[in-house]
């Protein structure tokens, strides 16, 4: 305790040093503890900072050095796709003393600099202004042009109402469309700074603007002498900014709102187009400013939220700070960001505030209430609940929420902290206007016309294609298909702009479409531009070829539309710096991955694949939390990674890929990552940016726990079943076996292919499996491939190579026995017989069963196996026949295994999968589904019974409705040692079979998923886990030499189902029941076997064997008449119950002094 207590005293030194800090350099709170001590730890060396310098500024990517005098900062700059923007500082500032002085010395110095060369903008942007543009920082050069437009207007109006020139509203109108003109002929310069590209963009979007608000609403009313007075609210209600002499420095007004420029220097930061709802908006917020209180704007997903408040920050000059709220949030995580906001005077926007857990709310709403009351009476220093000394108040901090009511996760704020802040409604922006200044923006000329039919064809969309969870035709989209039309526009300038247009709508929408509504897209484009396009030129020839090079390269066959997937792939990933991977188990979503990032290591730079199921950690775990007693932060496995991948001096691209389940609560907290913010907000108020060189993919089958705010963010490329098809992986497997010679017949692949068309193509079995059979358990086409490949492969293994020719009627024996395990394999004994009529229909060489035993027995081909010790001609069935059972020594009746020709079948086809070699498509893996008392855990004991312990382990782990993620890994973890750095295995060099007893019993959560099993899936897939100790996180440990084995009972009537994706990686079939036949040989040699001949009298014996068969036909006639009914719903009489009637006969021979049975 006492040195616990110790720590204790240390931590609040800790935390008291850090707060001082804080205190004199007011940015230091929008950094997470750790980050801070590392930037102080560093303070001595001013190089070694700067890195840190985007933490600190809103676009100080780095500082420049005086060459002389090499401790003073003479430059700050802004870094943007290889090129800087550059400001020179009035004086330089000498990098002395404590860092967090000399901080604050670059913060001012930065002001003044700014503040200075914004002193000749009003004057110099009256000369020649392409020069001036060129001349001027990003945000001077936009001012200027904006204080033009205000002096401009403003002339016009006071010209007006004095009547002196009547030309004025003419005259001021081609002035603005000279501007217009210089701009629009700017936009078209062939350039490749991303950096002056995006200059000349923002001043066309806010120049647009200027013209639109002065030719559609200002222009007409000076004409008709309506508009006399600059106070007029048509004009008031505009952004206006003046040149303050007075003051000295640069003003802005909004409505009767006057705010100062703060000069925080935003470098080169593309602006909002600004529409009617982002007008209402700055009003509003600017109000709210006035009388003292937060902004909240609130509404869907896309709507403009976020970005309407940076971007009046920018108009402002000040820098935003975005937080995404999440339920780890707490409340001395928001006082930290609150005391920040106050003391230094930022902007703080709380993005998803409605995430944040109600207790949080209630504290932060006193917290609210402090600072705006201080505001109201214009304290310099005010206290802050829970603070013991007065802190500063600077008047421009202020503070907005946005929400997305009613999506899921989210709750009502408390009245006390709704009344702290001013509710703006962002509904509906005007997508026209956006359109057609983006277009403007970046240099089409038919703006207008184009931008009505971009319009017609998303509302048509809308309307007329199917509702899935994954389509979206909101802003963000739209903003997508702007950029690309930049870039399209700039490579082929001399094609008609409708071309471009229409074919950029194409490129980026084709991707998310599902088959069904491709060709309705299609109709609507040609409809509405009225081209015919031609078929698609490649622009990325040298991406599509290395493409298919790896596809050869990895002997896999594809279809061009599966192809075509990489190719939309690698065209959404341009445009979009996070996107979805969406298609249903096995449409080959990880191989157009696989393939696209090991072709773009071949012709750009290297691309590495991080992969990780957030299923498998609670959110603590993914994205790390605070001890509640400790304070400490603890770092969590997404953060851990997202920290290295993000480095500065990494020379390579790095795809994050979320393999697994979407839902609402996860995906959430990646919402500023996602946006424009490109930034990884945590609890701790660590802020790690996004990369250039980083990707963040998400790889799902469906997106139906998705909201719309998850939705608009990303790009969507969906994988329809039809897009791969069932064919290809066998062509691709064929194709492997002729090129690695595995073949065993010379024309194996065309007799083959020719057994696919017979069973499957002609009869369309997939189809008919769907409409005429009913299975214990779903799978879909692709799973059943994968299994008739693998049975396949390991059937015919014996005869690889050709040495030991199988000739074509042999060899359909074969693919007949493994398609009716793969296809029929998971029916019960009614639907197999179905089954087996169908195979007769096919002609297929079946065994001959006998009337008698097909209506009597019940026998089908599902009792017999291929007898191949005859060799490589005339191969032929035989029925199954169990082992001899050899009597234990002692007889304890719970432990007996007793084969039977269900486990006997049962465990040839477990060798059979287990033997074979493990790939992408095979993971060793079989998974036994069956009713109760079916025998599926005995089966595998049996099984394992016969492993080698020298050679094989086995590990059998009970799955519950309490079974965590987290369970699992420890029970996985402790048998298996390190072998060398992060790779383990199990010990003593052997290999272990894993045995999920009871698979589907882990608890459903609210989303619909199974946490457990995709912890299960991400070991079976990837052959690891994440190390979770607080020294490894973000670390993958790789478990090698593991083999899976399961157990599950039927899905439906209130028993869970397993994931599709989990279904993939094993081979499922159905225990049936045992025959009447196989209980009378299980019962019956217990019982023959207890009974001796020597012990007992014939009489006694006699009755023995009536005794199995009574008891059977009593059990069965129970069963199937004492049917179990609400009232009588234990009424349940199955194998167990049988078990219990034996057990008990046994019990009773094993004691004599019952002398219930008299050995007369």
């Amino acid at each position: 305790s006492g040195l616990q207590e110790g720590l204790e005293i240390c931590q609040r030194k800790l935390e008291n040093y850090l707060e001082a800090k804080r205190k004199k350099f007011p940015r230091f709170y929008f950094v997470s503890d750790p980050e801070l001590l590392k930037i102080l730890s560093q303070g001595s060396d001013p190089t070694a900072v700067q890195d840190d310098f985007e933490k600190l500024f809103d676009a100080i990517s780095k500082v420049q050095f005086d060459k002389k005098e090499r401790r003073n900062i003479s430059h700050i700059m802004q870094s943007l796709g290889g090129d800087n923007e550059i400001v020179q500082f009035t004086e330089p500032v000498k990098c002395e003393g404590n860092i967090e002085e000399w901080l604050k010395c670059v913060e001012l110095e930065m002001v003044r600099s700014l503040t200075d060369i914004s002193r000749g903008v009003d004057k110099d942007v009256e000369k020649d202004l392409k020069a001036f543009i060129n001349d001027y920082p990003s945000q001077m050069a936009l001012a200027g042009l904006q204080i033009k437009w205000t002096n401009q207007v403003e002339n016009a109006i006071i010209e007006t109402a004095t009547g002196k020139n009547k030309k004025i509203p003419e005259s001021t109108k081609e002035e603005i469309l000279k501007v217009m003109a210089v701009l629009t002929e700017m936009c078209l310069e062939k350039t490749d700074s991303k950096l002056r590209r995006t200059k000349v963009e923002t001043l066309v979007t806010i120049q647009v603007h200027q013209r639109d608000v002065y030719l559609e609403d200002l222009y007409s009313k000076l004409v008709q002498k309506s508009l006399k007075e600059v106070t007029n609210f048509t004009w008031q209600r505009n952004t206006r900014l003046y040149w303050r002499q007075d003051k000295d420095k640069l003003g802005i007004s909004i409505t009767d709102i006057d705010f100062e420029y703060s000069y925080e220097f935003l470098g080169a930061k593309e602006r909002l187009c600004i529409t009617p709802l982002t007008d209402r908006c700055y009003i509003t917020l600017s109000q709210a400013l006035g009388m003292c209180y937060g902004g909240a704007p609130a509404g869907p997903a896309g709507t403009g939220k976020t970005e309407t408040v940076k971007d009046m920050g920018r108009t402002l000059g000040i820098r935003v700070v975005v937080t995404n709220c999440s339920e780890q949030h707490r409340y001395r995580d928001m006082a930290k960001i609150f005391k920040g906001l106050c003391q230094s005077g930022l902007w703080g926007c709380f993005d998803e505030f409605n995430r944040i857990c109600l207790e949080v709310l209630s504290v932060v709403a006193m917290q609210v209430e402090s600072i705006s009351s201080a505001k109201k009476l214009l304290k310099p220093k005010f206290s802050f609940p829970d603070e013991t000394e007065l802190i500063d108040n600077v008047p421009s901090a202020s503070y907005f929420i946005t929400m997305n009511p009613g999506y899921a996760g989210r709750q009502e704020l408390p009245e006390n902290l709704k009344v702290l802040f001013r509710g703006v409604a962002m509904m509906v922006p005007d997508r026209g206007t956006i359109m057609k200044v983006k277009l403007a923006s970046v240099g089409y000329q038919e703006d207008d016309i184009l931008s009505k039919k971009f319009k017609m064809l998303y509302q048509l969309c809308e309307e007329q294609l199917s509702k899935q969870r994954h389509y979206d035709f909101g802003l963000r989209n739209i903003l997508s298909v702007l950029r690309t039309a930049g870039n399209t526009k700039r490579n082929f300038l001399g094609t008609p702009e409708a071309i471009l247009l229409m074919k950029t709508l194409r490129d980026i929408n084709l991707s998310k479409l599902v088959s069904e509504d491709i060709p309705l897209f299609d109709a609507l484009l040609k409809d509405i531009f009225a081209i015919e396009l031609k078929e698609k030129t490649s622009l990325y020839a040298d991406v599509e070829n290395a493409s298919k090079e790896q596809i050869k390269k990895k002997e896999l066959v594809g279809e061009a539309k599966w192809i075509l997937k990489i190719i939309q792939l690698y065209e959404t990933s341009l445009v979009r710096h996070g996107f979805m991977l969406v298609g249903s188990t096995g449409c080959g979503k990880t191989t157009i991955m696989n393939v696209l990032t090991e072709a773009l290591s071949e012709v750009k730079v290297l691309h590495k694949c991080i992969r990780l199921n957030p299923k498998a950690f609670t959110d603590e775990e993914m994205y790390g939390v605070c001890n509640e007693v400790s304070g400490e932060w603890q770092t969590g496995v997404f953060s851990a990674i997202w920290e290295k991948s993000n480095k500065k001096t990494n020379k390579h691209t790095t795809w994050i890929i979320c393999d697994g389940p979407v839902d609402a609560r996860w995906i959430e907290n990646l919402n500023t990552v996602l946006d424009d913010n490109k930034i990884l907000t945590l609890a701790n108020n660590e802020r790690i940016p996004m990369s250039e060189t980083t990707r963040m993919v998400f790889e799902n089958e469906n997106l139906n726990n998705a909201s719309p705010a998850t939705v608009s963010r990303c790009g969507i490329i969906y994988v329809s079943e039809t897009d791969l098809g069932w064919k290809a992986p066998i062509q691709s497997w064929l194709k492997r076996r002729v090129n690695e010679k595995k073949y065993c017949n010379p024309d194996e692949e065309n007799i083959i292919l020719g057994f696919v068309k017979k069973y499957i193509e002609a009869p369309d079995l997939f189809t008919k499996l769907v409409k005429d059979f009913i299975p214990v358990m779903f799978v879909n086409d692709s799973v059943m491939i994968n299994n008739l490949i693998n049975i396949l492969t390991a059937l015919l293994k014996a005869y690889e190579g050709g040495s030991n020719p199988l000739d074509a009627s042999s060899l359909e024996k074969y693919y007949v026995y493994a398609l009716m395990w793969s296809a029929g394999g998971l029916l019960e004994p009614e639907e197999r017989e179905k089954f087996h009529k169908f195979l007769e229909e096919r002609q297929a060489p079946l065994p001959s069963i006998s009337p008698q035993k097909r209506s009597v027995d019940k026998e089908t081909v599902f009792d017999y196996v291929i007898d191949d010790k005859v060799g490589g001609r005339n191969i032929t069935w035989k029925i199954w026949e169990p082992d001899k059972w050899a009597k234990p020594k002692k007889l304890v009746f719970s432990q007996l295994l007793i084969p039977t020709m269900d486990s006997t079948r049962a465990e040839f086809i477990i060798k059979l999968i287990s033997e074979l070699p493990k790939t992408e498509s095979c993971a060793k893996s079989v998974l036994l589904v069956g009713g109760t008392g079916t025998a599926k855990t005995s089966t595998i004991l049996m099984y394992a019974s016969r492993f080698d312990d020298n050679q094989m382990l086995l590990k059998r782990i009970n799955f519950s409705s309490a079974t965590t993620p987290r369970m699992f890994q420890d029970a996985v973890e402790l048998e298996v040692e390190r072998r060398t750095g992060k790779t383990y295995e199990p010990p003593g060099g052997k290999k272990m079979t894993i045995f999920l007893d009871d698979m589907s019993m882990p608890k459903v959560n609210e989303w619909g998923d199974q946490e457990t099993l995709e912890i299960v899936r991400q070991l079976v897939e990837n052959g690891g886990f994440y190390f979770l100790t607080k020294d490894q996180r973000g670390d993958f440990k790789t478990i090698n030499n593991l083999q899976y084995l399961g157990g599950m009972n039927h899905p439906g009537g209130g028993r869970n189902d397993i994931p599709n994706r989990m279904k993939r990686h094993m081979f499922c079939f159905n225990m049936v029941l045992p025959s009447t036949r196989s209980v009378d040989n299980i019962y019956g040699q217990i019982l023959r076997a207890q009974f001796n001949p020597k012990k007992y009298s014939n009489d006694i014996l006699k009755v023995v064997d009536v005794l199995t068969e009574a008891t059977i036909n009593v059990w069965e006639k129970t069963s199937r008449t004492l049917l179990p009914t609400p009232t009588k719903f234990h009424y349940i009489f199955n194998m167990r119950e049988l078990s219990r009637v034996f057990q008990g006969f046994l019990q009773v021979t094993l004691k004599p002094e019952y002398k219930v049975i008299q050995t007369a």
